[in-house]
């Protein structure tokens, strides 16, 4: 009851499951008194409010069908950091476009379109079976080098309708069948005569494409590897030299991989199991079974699975071991701990004739088919769970396979997510030797957005690159978008000020010429740098968006400006020495931002400004105090304390829940101005305990940072009122502690350090030697 869970993409399958779950325990349980857990309610979080919206539209259309067992909220509770919408206007829960090729009968494919450009399609394809099959059989082979080939594939089995989407540049998951993924998919080229000649791409490489397996064979109960697990890497196990030749490249590959994964910044080599010598079966199979593994490598020789459809025989294969034996899909399923990654290079043969790495030199089958090699193998291990499979479709070339290893490894270590690392290993394989099939040979399956965790602090997912992700930004709405958006991640997903920052700058360069004069975008981009960390550039931004023509800014742009110069202004004058021109400028330039927000205050007074304008002058009596200037100082801490009582009384009439802010301050303004009067009462006990109610009812009910450091600031200032900080310093420090464990963005700190110099520095100066040692030891 009460379980939070974040959305998927149909918010009514997720009502629906709950509803069939409750309705299979009622049967089981029989009644409530067995015990059995049921969902009471249900919490669906989105991060884009029209996805919201949407999601609750349909929740009411199942609310009425059966009003019985749904009861659903009569709005939608906005919480901190909501965005309007996405940039694009469909919704697609992934940057990548998702299309099945499923086989149906009489040899046809079938193909489903879910792209950013179109939503889901169905468009048939029909062509000879038998055709199709011999020109597949001519496609999966490592002596393959006719280009024609790929393009008559293409045109066979891509209907003109769909061709457009699938010539694209777009990441390209394809989700295939028993029927269609012995199709060499990776092979078809979309290029014509003349286009073929030129550097561009193959279409693989180009979509990098991944592929998925529609499968209804699984294991129900996945034991996933942790993050701490080990990997473990097989090159070249002993065979039976009478009928495989040697494969020097396979162990030259398995040991680029062992030096890719503990290079620097990589894994502990103890972490790294290494079967790289000709090691037996009994070793091969032990050390599968040996440790939990995240990562599992094999390169060697392989025996295709053949299937005798005459008396439904399955001969054995897999990865060949000594003694006759194979590492094959019985093995797999045996593995209690399902890897992460399975990249399996089996049929690796140095540059030498096809023949030479069969059974006693003989040649396959004319009938035998080698990419459905690759199906046998990845089938178990997509069935056991494995995320991400990569399996060789036929033999392979020494250098340009070593070359797509070492790529993979070095890119999923530098946190590349799957589909990308595996673009980037084809194309370092294709530049390799673009004589050779070999980049084609690899058949990746898995999730797209995967990435490798090097321990359980890592993030999950891994931001895209900007040009990536902002390629669909057509219009100066879809920018100002995308610009809200990074401001958000800063300021409420924890993402890093540096990576945002340079999406932010890729944002200028790319549209800031060509939108920048508008009013709204200007504002976006100043909202977009502050939240990065970039005040000149944020203050730049405000600026102009108020000087626009079309006066598209908001009055929110106008506080924010004058905000920020008061920020920078005491930032620049903080150390600097009285009388110096540095301290002259900055004193200037808080009061101009001083001037600014009284301004707007006047206009239109609200419980923000009128607290910004008390954290401004607060600001400019801490400099003027620098410079001397001390009837200018208590001038400035008079007018902070009115500010911070207006903003109180509109806070009081409104009924706003934010009132402990500016009663916070307006308390610490009082004892700080006050304080060493004769005759000063103290704290107000009723305003004490007001502040008090109003901090722990936010942060029971809608906790933020500031409501927590809220409290601790409370507490804080009760101890020097009352003469008290050395014998609450620890409990001050480890809660102090606390919230930074939890909440460690610099950002959220600037105030709270600001508030805490300005109360430690003034109690400091006036307290004993042990309050001025706990004040001192405090501030640090």
């Amino acid at each position: 009851s009460g379980e939070r869970v974040a959305m998927g993409t149909n918010s009514r399958a997720i009502a629906l499951g709950v509803r069939a779950a409750n309705q299979r325990l009622g049967s089981v349980a029989g009644t409530q008194q067995a015990g059995w857990p049921r969902v009471g309610r249900l919490t669906l979080v989105e991060l884009y409010l029209e996805r919201a919206s949407d999601a609750w539209q349909g929740l009411r259309v199942l609310s009425h069908a059966a009003p019985e067992e749904f009861d659903i909220a009569p709005t939608i509770d906005s919480g901190v950091g909501p965005l309007r919408r996405q940039m694009d206007s469909g919704y697609r829960g992934t940057d990548y476009d998702f299309i099945a090729a499923t086989g149906t009968a009489a040899d046809t494919i079938a193909f489903r379109l879910d792209t950013k450009r179109a939503r889901t399609e169905i468009n048939a394809q029909s062509t000879q079976g038998k055709l199709l099959r011999e020109l597949v059989r001519r496609a999966s082979t490592e002596s393959n080098h006719n280009a024609q080939l790929g393009r008559t594939l293409f045109q066979l089995l891509v209907p003109l309708e769909v061709e457009p989407f699938l010539a694209g540049t777009s990441r390209m998951l394809l989700e295939l069948d028993e029927h269609t993924a012995a199709i060499p998919w990776e092979l078809l080229d979309t290029r014509g005569d003349e286009v073929a000649q030129k550097d561009e791409q193959p279409w693989a490489i180009r979509t990098r494409l991944l592929r998925k397996l529609q499968t209804d064979q699984y294991r129900q109960h996945v034991q996933d590897a942790r993050d701490d697990d080990a990997v473990l890497v097989i090159g070249e196990p002993q065979v039976d030299a009478t009928q495989y030749v040697p494969l020097p490249g396979a162990r030259a590959e398995a040991q680029a991989v062992c030096e890719a994964l503990t290079g620097r910044g990589g894994l502990p080599p103890e972490r790294v199991k290494a079967l790289i010598d000709g090691h037996d079966a009994q070793t091969v199979i032990n050390a599968l079974f040996e440790h939990r593994y995240r990562i599992v490598h094999v390169a060697g020789h392989g025996e295709p699975i053949r299937r005798d459809d005459k008396d439904q025989t399955v001969s054995l294969g897999g990865v060949v071991l000594s003694e006759g034996t194979f590492l094959g899909p019985h093995e797999i399923r045996a593995m209690r701990t399902v890897p992460e990654l399975v990249f399996v290079n089996c049929c690796h043969l140095a540059a030498r004739d096809a023949n030479q790495a069969l059974r006693g030199g003989r040649a396959y089958k004319d009938n035998f088919n080698r990419a459905e090699f690759a199906m046998g193998v990845a089938d178990a291990l997509i069935a056991i769970g494995v995320r991400c499979v990569i399996a060789a479709g036929w033999a392979v070339d020494d250098e340009p396979a070593k070359v797509f290893a070492d790529t993979f490894y070095r890119a999923i270590l530098s946190r590349q997510p799957f589909i990308d690392a595996v673009a980037q290993a084809r194309l370092a394989a294709w530049n390799a030797n673009r004589d050779s099939n070999t980049w084609a040979a690899y058949q990746a399956y898995g999730d797209p957005d995967w990435v490798y965790r090097r321990g359980p602090g890592d993030p999950v997912h891994v931001a895209r690159g900007a040009l990536d992700e902002f390629d669909g930004i057509a219009s100066p709405l879809g920018l100002a978008l995308a610009l809200e958006e990074e401001a958000v991640r800063v300021r409420w997903m924890g993402a890093s000020r540096t990576g945002q920052l340079e999406r932010v700058r890729h944002l200028q360069r790319r549209f800031g010429d060509l939108w920048g004069g508008m009013g709204a975008v200007a504002e976006a981009f100043g909202v977009a740098c502050a939240e990065a960390g970039d005040v000149d550039a944020a203050i730049g931004w405000y600026t102009r968006a108020l000087q626009a023509n079309d006066a598209s800014a908001s009055m929110k742009a106008h506080e924010q400006l004058g905000n920020l110069r008061a920020r920078r202004g005491f930032k620049a004058g903080r150390g600097a020495k009285p009388g110096s021109a540095a301290l002259t400028e900055a004193i200037a330039e808080v009061t101009q931002g001083v001037r600014t927000l009284q301004a707007l205050a006047g206009l239109q007074p609200t419980l923000e400004r009128r607290s910004l304008c008390g954290s401004a002058w607060k600001r400019l009596a801490l400099l003027q105090r620098q410079q001397g200037e001390s009837a200018q100082e208590a001038a400035a801490w008079d007018m902070a304390l009115d500010a911070y009582r207006q903003g109180e009384a509109l806070a009081r009439e409104g009924a706003a829940p934010e009132i402990f802010y500016p009663l916070v301050n307006r308390l610490t303004l009082d004892w700080l101005v006050h304080g060493q009067d004769a005759g000063w009462p103290g704290l107000a006990p009723a305003d004490v305990q007001a502040a008090q109610a109003a901090l722990a009812h936010k942060t029971r009910t809608d906790p933020d940072f500031w409501s927590v450091a809220g409290l601790i600031e409370l507490e804080l200032l009760e101890a020097v009122a009352a003469g008290a900080l050395a014998d609450r310093r620890s409990h001050l420090q480890g809660r102090f502690a606390d919230l930074q464990g939890r909440v460690a963005a610099p950002w959220a700190w600037d105030s709270v350090a600001d508030q805490s110099e300005m109360v430690l520095g003034a109690y400091a100066r006036r307290g004993a030697k042990a309050e001025r040692e706990a004040a001192e030891a405090l501030a640090r």
